[in-house]
């Protein structure tokens, strides 16, 4: 169900360009934004200048290019990744050069033979570098600038050794296709790099592996304190390093088949230059194989450019120079500033018109003020932080959170209490399920449900994410509110899917319909989305007969009735509107009626601000986070309402004393509770007897007791 036709504003305005773009700068893979313009724009540069770039048969030059360098770049990636360097990558590729060549030529071995030892002598020399450096503890750079100077003798003692028998070519058609081979006008080189640069990239962010590189990469010592061994990840890059050097040598012997000892000479700088294009950092922790590619294809295009307009090939490194200087200092600026202007673009304001305004002062009316609310008993005082809501159980406990992310027992109204669970987050809504179990509402966690002897299970922390969305929505990140359908379900308010729980403040200056109202299924385990775009969805109530919930809406100032069940099943109903304050938990009474607490009160002032996104958006960029204009949140009061939304009679402290901000009222055995999310108490008064029903409000709604507890009310069910 969507919910944004609430907030009376056009279609239109739920769209927001600047709050796009500020969800597109705060996504990871923006990182690879300036490689990728570099990459685009010198194409369209050379397009234009160099003659015959865009011929097939360039483009399938520059494919088998990216094929073989690429695989270097990638192995090489893995290893800057884990916090490595790998200066040997050239050489390691020239050494497989010539074990694939000896290996077909010499020993008569198959091409894929040959090709699947080339391979293993890559890992054999990957297995080196990383036994010397993850085993032994020798510096990176200098152990692979010598295995470098190593390998590359190496590759200079074949050659001498192999050369005569080197000159026999035997005929072999698989040895071609590997070389020369296309499918359609792809090389089999770039087919093969691009499934392994598919395969690599999901291992590298999805995968447990990539998740462990990327931890040692980023903090070797808080990876050890996580469990992960960075010795072993390190040792994995290494040999992953090696296996990639060996393929791109196996490409380059069926390709060129050169004897040379010069084959593989500079690789090592080529493929270095094309990482950091791509925007890997030498430091650890941070690039992907998918930005590395960008600058492979960055090199691999100003390779061939060199050679179409016959240029001198120092040229071909003075082009290298000035790309990686231009990406340098393009990376820079755009790091730089891209966090900036992701957080002026994440604010942008909507309009409301919260209707007239009621008088409060006024005589003769369900809403003058009254102090029924100041001779309230304290419970737990100075020994609460922030009980927002507070719930009593079969024997008379008395139960509350804290904003220190306790759950606080009182055995009764003059016990001291004690910490009955600690919940990580801030627990808010509480309600309790048909097995006595206590339900959470924990900000910044979830849904947390807690058994009686203190255990917790969190059943509720995320849900899918919004396939068309930018940002990931898939969190609970501010659930307040619950509670308990017949079937077991259970409703609960997340007021932001945008903000954390403890941001509130932006989310009330923003007023925008961030929030949604979420169902926990018991049969399936999972959490599904009952209303979407929802303005502060905040009170969560389920109605008396258990076919709909109510829901207090705290910055539109309204509550709704959202049918769970029956022929309106899906369906928003406007219960109350325009009310004179901002609404907050709701509760049922005992006599088949609801209790409504209010946080705050609505003046005319921050009325007309509402309607002012311009003013609120200046407020955001320059003020401080604690001068910012805020709903007026001194002066609250309780309300009696009907099922069809009539106030009955309303409880305020006049003097503000005691209850200036009440977010939760709950009745019990007479007596009503009062939680307040800045209090340092809870409260409790007693209620005159023609207030109080039959019913028991604990019982879960639609239930044979509660159906029964309704007919002796006189409620229609």
């Amino acid at each position: 169900m969507d919910a944004f036709k609430l907030t009376g504003r056009p279609v239109l305005s739920r769209f927001s360009i600047g709050r796009s773009m500020s969800d597109i700068l705060s996504r990871p893979w923006v990182e690879g934004a300036v490689p990728l313009m570099l990459a685009a724009g010198l194409f369209l540069l050379l397009t234009v200048s160099t003659p015959g770039f865009t011929s097939p048969g360039t483009q399938v030059i520059i494919a088998r290019n990216i094929g073989e360098i690429g695989l270097i770049a990638m192995g090489l990636t893995i290893v800057l990744v884990a916090g490595g360097i790998d200066l040997s990558v050239g050489a390691m590729a020239g050494v497989a050069n010539f074990v694939a060549l000896i290996a077909f030529r010499v020993w008569g071995l198959s091409a894929l033979e040959a090709v699947a030892l080339a391979v293993l002598s890559g890992v054999l020399m990957g297995t080196v570098n990383g036994a010397l450096i993850a085993g032994l503890k020798t510096r990176p750079f200098v152990t692979t600038l010598v295995t470098l100077m190593t390998y590359r003798t190496l590759v200079q003692f074949m050659q001498q050794g192999y050369a005569d028998d080197l000159i026999n070519q035997p005929q072999d058609t698989t040895w071609k296709l590997l070389g020369a081979g296309r499918i359609g006008a792809l090389p089999m080189s770039f087919i093969v790099f691009l499934i392994l640069l598919v395969v690599v990239q999901l291992f590298l962010t999805r995968g447990r592996w990539g998740w462990r590189l990327l931890a040692v990469g980023a903090s070797p010592k808080s990876a050890r304190r996580n469990g992960i061994s960075p010795e072993w990840a390190k040792f994995q890059s290494y040999v992953f390093s090696g296996a990639m050097c060996g393929l791109a040598g196996a490409f380059m012997a069926t390709r060129q088949g050169s004897t040379s000892s010069n084959v593989g000479s500079g690789l090592e700088l080529i493929a270095l230059t094309a990482v950091v294009l791509g925007g890997v950092s030498l430091a650890g922790g941070r690039g992907s194989v998918v930005r590395a590619t960008l600058g492979v294809a960055i090199v691999a295009m100003i390779s061939q450019a060199t050679l179409l307009n016959n240029l001198d090939s120092s040229w071909y490194v003075v082009i290298l120079a000035v790309a990686l200087i231009a990406f340098t200092t393009l990376d820079l600026r755009f790091g730089k500033y891209r966090g900036t202007l992701a957080q002026k673009l994440a604010m942008n304001p909507g309009k409301l018109n919260l209707g007239p305004l009621v008088d409060v002062t006024a005589p003769g009316t369900p809403w003058t003020i009254n102090r029924r609310l100041t001779e309230a008993k304290a419970i737990g005082l100075g020994r609460v932080e922030g009980g927002e809501d507070v719930v009593i159980d079969r024997n008379n406990n008395i139960y509350c959170g804290d904003r220190r992310g306790w759950i606080w027992r009182f055995e009764g109204p003059d016990d001291e209490g004690h910490v009955f669970a600690r919940t990580g987050g801030m627990p808010l809504g509480l309600a309790w399920d048909a097995e006595d179990n206590l339900l959470c509402a924990v900000g910044g966690i979830g849904l947390v449900r807690i058994a009686p002897d203190g255990s917790q299970e969190t059943l509720g922390a995320q849900t899918r994410k919004t396939w068309h969305k930018i940002a990931d929505d898939s969190l609970v990140r501010a659930a307040d509110d619950l509670d308990v359908a017949p079937d077991g379900s259970v409703y609960f308010s997340d007021f932001s899917s945008r903000y954390q729980a403890s941001e509130y403040v932006a989310e009330i200056l923003e007023s925008r319909p961030n929030g949604r109202i979420l169902r926990w299924d018991p049969a399936r385990g999972n959490v599904t989305v009952a209303a979407k775009n929802y303005s502060f969805p905040n009170g969560v109530c389920t109605a008396h007969d258990g076919e709909s919930i109510l829901i207090a809406a705290t910055l539109l100032c309204r509550v709704d009735r959202l049918w769970i069940s029956g022929p309106k099943a899906g369906q928003i109903e406007t219960v109350m509107a325009s009310l004179p304050g901002y609404p907050d938990n709701i509760n049922r009474a005992s006599d088949g009626n609801y209790w409504l607490a209010f946080a705050g009160m609505r003046v005319p002032a921050y009325d007309a601000l509402m309607r002012h996104d311009g003013m609120r958006r200046r407020a955001f960029h320059e003020l401080a986070a604690d001068e910012w204009p805020m709903p007026q949140l001194n002066v609250s009061c309780v309300i009696k309402f009907t099922e069809s939304g009539e106030v009955l009679n309303s409880l305020w402290d006049e003097t503000l004393e005691n209850h200036s901000l009440i977010t939760s009222v709950r009745e019990h055995d007479g007596h009503l509770y009062i939680g307040g999310l800045q209090n340092n108490r809870i409260g409790r008064i007693q209620l005159d007897p023609s207030e109080v029903g039959d019913i028991d409000v604990r019982q879960v709604p639609g239930t044979q007791r509660a159906q029964e507890d309704l007919q002796k009310a006189g409620v229609n069910a």
